[in-house]
């Protein structure tokens, strides 16, 4: 979908304080909100990732125009609802960043609902090499009025959704048994809940480098990632210290539909093995 300029607020726009940005990609989430000038606030989230209500209030008395909520790595924070309820309160649209969780939306519902827009982002989560896509809840039509939108990206639905889900599902439990072990050194971000779908299973790395095991795992040949790894600038290690330490111990493991359950055991055997030679 394509909009210019003129038609963005230029308002106070609130943003979780984890939002990350590589030399290479830049900040898929802040880039966008410096490039039309709007002045961003953030809020800060806690060790496991989910929003402190008590400054998003915070934050929200001093005026904001737009509330965006990020369902990080296809998991709904618990405070979902109540996040929804605070920013309605004082009069902030709702954006829901969806790009890792068009599925959880989708399939399990437990998204997507309660804000003004949504964003979804395709290539994230399908086998394509670009695209997005903007889905507007009932009585917000308003909002996107002269959007156009771009008929060269595929569709979604040309895809076999309910397979791919399934697959996710069934990868991300597997993870959790075969990790089960290394409790203390790797240790899941959260449980997974039944309505859930997750991009990826996010786990923290604990007792060595975060970034060297990143290394390790990737030259064996695990495609590991570490999304968000290095924060804005805006986003500062005095203001959100949780957020920083977030950054440095997150890594990513794929649960992608193309995934087997032999290379997963095979990633873990191998995820243990670099753990024991980066401790000794």
């Amino acid at each position: 979908m394509r909009s210019s300029r003129a038609s963005w607020p230029t308002q106070r726009v609130l943003l979780p304080a984890y939002v990350g940005w590589s030399a290479r990609e830049g900040s898929g989430v802040f880039d966008p909100i410096a490039s039309l000038k709007l002045t961003a606030g953030f809020y800060r989230v806690d060790s496991t990732l989910h929003i402190d209500l008590a400054h998003l209030e915070q934050e929200l008395a001093n005026g904001a125009a737009v509330v965006v909520l990020i369902h990080y790595f296809g998991h709904v924070d618990p405070g979902y609802t109540n996040t929804v309820e605070l920013a309605r309160r004082y009069g902030a649209l709702i954006v829901e960043d969806e790009a890792h969780a068009m599925f959880t939306d989708l399939f399990g519902g437990s998204c997507g609902r309660l804000g003004d827009v949504c964003l979804f982002s395709l290539h994230k989560l399908l086998p394509m090499p670009t695209g997005g896509a903007l889905v507007v809840n009932p009585g917000r039509e308003g909002l996107v009025a002269g959007l156009v939108s771009d008929p060269s990206i595929p569709s979604p639905w040309d895809f076999d959704l309910l397979t791919m889900v399934r697959a996710r599902r069934r990868h991300a439990e597997v993870l959790g048994e075969l990790l089960a072990p290394l409790a203390g050194r790797v240790d899941p971000l959260w449980t997974l809940p039944p309505d859930e779908v997750p991009q990826t299973f996010a786990v923290r790395i604990r007792g060595v480098s975060r970034d060297l095991l990143y290394e390790r795992m990737n030259a064996a040949g695990f495609g590991v990632v570490s999304l968000y790894h290095t924060m804005i600038p805006e986003i500062t290690a005095a203001q959100f210290p949780a957020s920083h330490e977030l950054a440095r111990t997150v890594m990513n493991l794929p649960v992608h539909q193309e995934a087997s359950e032999h290379e997963l055991r095979a990633m873990v055997v191998e995820l243990s093995r670099q753990l024991d030679l980066l401790s000794s």
